[in-house]
């Protein structure tokens, strides 16, 4: 069953676990409007969310497109003054989405039939503020686990939300050539002293344990330094770790076969 929490005063995070995968969003209410960061997986998993935002005119923020991020939306009871995100989060829409959703709504209709993409109409390159009234939402691109990943930053409250370019146990790599980027972003927001807290769409999101457990794993993908794994994985992350160094390893080939 989705999961909804204040964390804070009118900061509430919104949990829900799909297939085996549980994934965060929140929620932010200003004084003029409100801000949903992702709609999750199912249109079920936002049902809960019309007591918290009640009539007050709000924004859709995607994360980035992955199908646990992004397809919920029907399930929101009112229309979202405009759906934002990444130019690139437009172009997996447009391209890559339809054909993932009608795979599965083929193979699982019962489980998948209520989904309804709703792709973003507000798009940016660099950065996109919401003025919330009271409170900013600024939207930053973040790119390394995909391409149209992004952050949110809520300036008043030191809140980072990392989506999925902040992750613990460890971040998933999809290209080994954007890990060098990836961990430099990070390691700009970790340098600063005005971050409390940062809000990842899984793991932890007490302080800045996420931030920084993942700045630690990318500089040790980097080769960096070494690394020390929590001592029990479970079967998702050991097979992601197993990738990313696959991925590494992969491109420092490629690079000494280039060279030779």
């Amino acid at each position: 069953m989705p999961e909804l929490r204040e964390l804070r005063t009118n900061f509430w995070l919104h949990e829900a676990t799909v297939s085996g995968i549980s994934v965060r969003g929140a929620v932010i209410i200003g004084e003029r409007f409100s801000a949903v960061w992702d709609s999750l997986s199912h249109p079920t998993d936002v049902a809960a969310l019309s007591d918290v935002l009640g009539e007050k005119p709000y924004y859709l923020v995607y994360s980035h497109a992955d199908w646990d991020h992004c397809w919920g939306t029907a399930g929101l009871a009112r229309q979202p003054l405009a759906v934002a995100a990444h130019f690139a989060c437009r172009r997996r829409f447009d391209q890559e989405l339809p054909e993932a959703l009608n795979r599965v709504q083929m193979a699982e209709p019962g489980q998948w039939g209520a989904v309804r993409l709703v792709p973003p109409n507000l798009m940016f390159n660099t950065a996109l503020t919401l003025d919330l009234g009271g409170l900013t939402l600024e939207l930053h691109h973040l790119p390394g686990h995909t391409e149209d990943s992004i952050v949110g930053w809520i300036p008043q409250w030191g809140i980072l939300l990392g989506g999925d370019a902040i992750e613990t146990p460890l971040p998933v790599v999809n290209s080994a050539s954007g890990i060098d980027d990836w961990l430099a972003r990070l390691e700009s927001w970790a340098a600063r002293p005005d971050v409390w807290q940062t809000v990842s769409s899984h793991g932890a999101y007490d302080g800045r344990e996420a931030l920084e457990r993942t700045v630690a794993y990318l500089r040790a993908l980097s080769g960096d330094r070494d690394f020390v794994l929590p001592p029990a994985l479970d079967s998702f992350y050991t097979e992601a770790h197993r990738k990313n160094l696959a991925l590494v390893a992969g491109e420092r080939d490629a690079d000494a076969a280039n060279t030779a």
